[in-house]
């Protein structure tokens, strides 16, 4: 057997052949590289980006004035404010609509090819064209199921597609996609299962050592399963993918390296709900977590801005989009990783409610998906916890 901890520099060798489904070409990686370089702070650029002063909107709102049932509220409105945002199958491809899936699940309708209204999600999973959403089915018999599997195609630094590893699964994980639903591919009909069990097995193939997003599909819809066999017979476990996450430079990842943190996150929550043994992966990521999380509220600014710097220093930007964009991540980071008390802090009010701002005033901006949905998304997970948790 085969540790992934212990043969984590070079993923060919340590795993075997990658999957060219999977496995990225040369002109896939070069673009993946010259996104990465061109737009860390951010999940992608906007084809209508509309760049909006943030200076040119101001809140008469007292937020350290509202009430719970207030803030509750004023949530859920600039939630359901979202939900309005028309895509379009013709217009926006599956990179921007899996964002949409990401923020309403089910709930989200798009426009399709005939002009008509359908629900995203049956309508992707059910053979719909959107481009950049590509399904396959696997090469192997899967060692659980000895039936084939699901997987996405790759496309690193992708705007269209699917562009981290595993990303596709984990959207539908975080909108609670049920692991029966159907998943069309030709005429061959799997479920969600089967994807998220050929996720697990290719996290030998994994081309560029990046676990996060894996991390969150398979602690969702594989929770008992912290231990598995991968393709080449290896023996794989949450903590050998953790280790790597945490020896990432999180400085150099997409969007401040929030989305490997909410794998870590995912894991840490599912070890403890398993009482799996302490060892000092875990206590590193746990370590990583917490220093994170007051960096978000030490790099904040007085308005409640959080840091468009990320984890690296505060800093603020007077533009809406670029400022949303990193306080959509950060925040919907700290949603997920915070205690319960945590939450209630006034500090994070603020914070929301400042999101609530940003949001508010780009009402008639079209949006780079990214910066919008994962801001809602953030907003969202803090209701459900501070709020819908206490019914």
């Amino acid at each position: 057997m085969m540790s992934a901890r212990n043969n984590r520099h070079d993923a060919s060798q340590r795993w075997g052949d990658v999957s060219p489904f999977t496995f990225p070409s040369p002109i896939y990686v070069l673009r993946g590289v010259v996104a990465l370089l061109c737009c860390l702070c951010s999940c992608g650029p906007s084809p209508k980006r509309l760049p909006v002063d943030r200076r040119e909107f101001s809140s008469t709102l007292d937020k350290s004035a509202l009430t719970p049932e207030e803030l509750a509220s004023r949530l859920s409105q600039t939630i359901e404010a979202g939900f309005v945002r028309q895509l379009n199958t013709d217009k926006n491809a599956a990179w921007q609509i899996m964002h949409g899936v990401l923020c309403y699940g089910d709930k989200l309708q798009i426009r399709d090819e005939h002009g008509g209204t359908t629900q995203a999600t049956d309508y992707l999973l059910n053979g719909g064209l959107v481009d950049g959403f590509e399904l396959q089915l696997g090469d192997d018999l899967l060692p659980v199921t000895q039936n084939l599997g699901v997987r996405a195609r790759l496309e690193p630094g992708s705007y269209t597609g699917q562009g981290h590893v595993d990303q596709w699964i984990a959207v539908l994980a975080m909108a609670g996609i049920p692991a029966d639903r159907k998943v069309k591919i030709g005429t061959s009909e799997k479920l969600v299962s089967d994807w998220a069990r050929q996720a697990q097995y290719d996290v030998t193939r994994n081309p560029l050592d990046e676990f996060g997003w894996t991390l969150i599909a398979l602690t969702y819809y594989l929770p008992e399963e912290p231990s598995w066999i991968a393709q080449g017979d290896a023996r794989v476990t949450w903590e050998d993918l953790v280790a790597v996450e945490v020896d990432q430079d999180l400085n150099m990842a997409a969007c401040g390296g929030t989305h490997r943190l909410c794998g870590i996150v995912h894991a840490l929550q599912q070890k403890k709900r398993l009482k799996l043994s302490d060892s000092a992966v875990w206590q590193r990521a746990d370590e990583l977590v917490e220093k994170c999380k007051a960096e978000v509220r030490e790099f904040r600014a007085p308005d409640g801005a959080l840091s468009c710097n990320y984890f690296v220093r505060p800093g603020t930007s007077k533009d809406l989009s670029t400022e949303l964009a990193s306080a959509g991540h950060l925040f919907e980071f700290y949603a997920l990783a915070a205690t319960d008390d945590e939450l209630k802090e006034p500090w994070v009010e603020v914070a929301a409610n400042h999101i609530c701002d940003l949001l508010d005033a780009a009402q008639a901006v079209d949006l780079e998906c990214g910066a919008l949905y994962h801001a809602i998304h953030g907003l969202k997970i803090y209701h459900q916890r501070r709020f819908e948790s206490d019914d």
